[in-house]
């Protein structure tokens, strides 16, 4: 996991960094890196990517927000909390759907209440892939899995990057992957609608022309759920 910290005021940084540090030496979380910062110039100018992000809003020459922006940009997924004294930028900061806002100083127990949301939702946002052979594994971004499907008695997991053959039996990925925008189309099919390009009745076909059957006992409630997904967006 990628932290960023980013407040002009090196006090707020180190205070910052060291509760941050003690959090995920509590939790046991070992794989991450903290990185902080008192110029934002730094971050607009490299191609830096995270995954938590703690952003001052009132900085020079650019405030929160425009990095914030930035951020998200080169990762959508990322979890921001700003640091902020003053309302002005609240409105704005809302669109960027930020977590959650620290007053300076900021209150370690609400910090921590904070970071618990915080890693169960990047918790949520992978999903650990055991490969057939079993000699690796990899964290695979839910968003990029645009089906998974059981065939030749084979689980496999196809996504933007690969195709990944997995260990784990299909009804796990059924179990494991429960989300507003996965559906089980057919006994060996569930599919991400985020890459469905076409609906038919009794069809889907994918942006990259891959064509599904939706099984004739869930056509009528995946008609229905289509549309509430479709709400949704």
């Amino acid at each position: 996991m990628r932290i960023l910290i980013c407040d002009d005021e090196q006090e707020y940084v180190e205070e910052l960094k060291g509760a941050v540090k003690k959090y995920m030496a509590d939790h046991l979380y070992s794989t991450y890196t903290v990185t902080a910062l008192t110029d934002p110039k730094e971050i607009m100018d490299s191609d830096s990517v995270f995954d938590l992000i703690f952003l001052d809003i009132q900085m020079e020459p650019y405030n929160g927000i425009s990095v914030a922006k930035a951020l998200k940009d080169r990762n959508k997924r990322a979890v921001i909390f700003f640091i902020t004294s003053y309302n002005g930028y609240i409105d704005n900061a809302m669109d960027l759907q930020a977590f959650r806002y620290f007053d300076k100083p900021f209150d370690p127990e609400r910090l921590y209440s904070g970071l618990d949301k915080a890693m169960e939702f990047i918790s949520e946002s992978y999903v650990d892939v055991f490969a057939d052979d079993g000699k690796q594994s990899l964290r695979v971004v839910v968003d990029d899995i645009e089906y998974i499907k059981y065939e030749n008695r084979k689980t496999q997991i196809i996504t933007v990057n690969g195709t990944y053959v997995t260990k784990q039996p299909f009804s796990y990925w059924c179990d494991t992957i429960s989300n507003s925008f996965f559906y089980r189309v057919h006994k060996s099919f569930l599919v991400n609608l985020h890459y469905v390009s076409l609906y038919k009745y009794n069809e889907l076909i994918l942006l990259d022309g891959t064509r599904i059957s939706i099984a004739p006992r869930r056509q009528s409630d995946f008609r229905k759920f289509w549309f509430l997904y479709l709400q949704k967006r």
